[in-house]
């Protein structure tokens, strides 16, 4: 219950980003919620490297945000903290690899196709809430 409660949230969270280019606090908290309650129902990570799951990618990605204005939204950094108490550290960091990969080509489709130039924003909720999907998948359901 607590594995689909994560997963209807992150495809909420991705069409709400995707269609809003943000991602609300109460959605990021219920992931959160997600997180603490699979700390109880779902095997898998311990809780130390559940609590470095939250702060493994999000932490870098706060600090980008800072250095480079409009280089991450506040909502993606809390969704990253919120999923990595779900995922552990190791699941966290293949999310985040597979988001900004999947990021990374959604990009250059915009702009190799004159959708977006090389300076506008784009969702990127949808791109990390894959990751999440993808590696939990991968890597947790092993």
């Amino acid at each position: 219950m607590t594995i689909a409660a994560f997963f209807a949230l992150l495809g909420v969270i991705a069409w709400t980003d995707w269609k809003t280019m943000r991602i609300p606090n109460r959605l990021n908290g219920a992931v959160f919620v997600t997180g603490i309650c699979s700390v109880f129902t779902v095997p898998g990570p311990d809780m130390v490297e559940r609590m470095l799951g939250m702060l493994v990618i999000s932490v870098p990605m706060f600090l980008t945000a800072v250095l480079v204005p409009g280089g991450f939204g506040g909502g993606d950094i809390k969704l990253m903290a919120a999923g990595g108490l779900f995922l552990g550290w190791k699941g966290t960091v293949l999310a985040a690899v597979l988001g900004i990969f999947a990021g990374g080509i959604w990009g250059l489709y915009l702009v190799l196709f004159k959708r977006a130039g090389r300076r506008d924003a784009f969702p990127f909720g949808p791109c990390l809430c894959g990751g999440m999907l993808a590696s939990f998948v991968l890597f947790c359901m092993r």
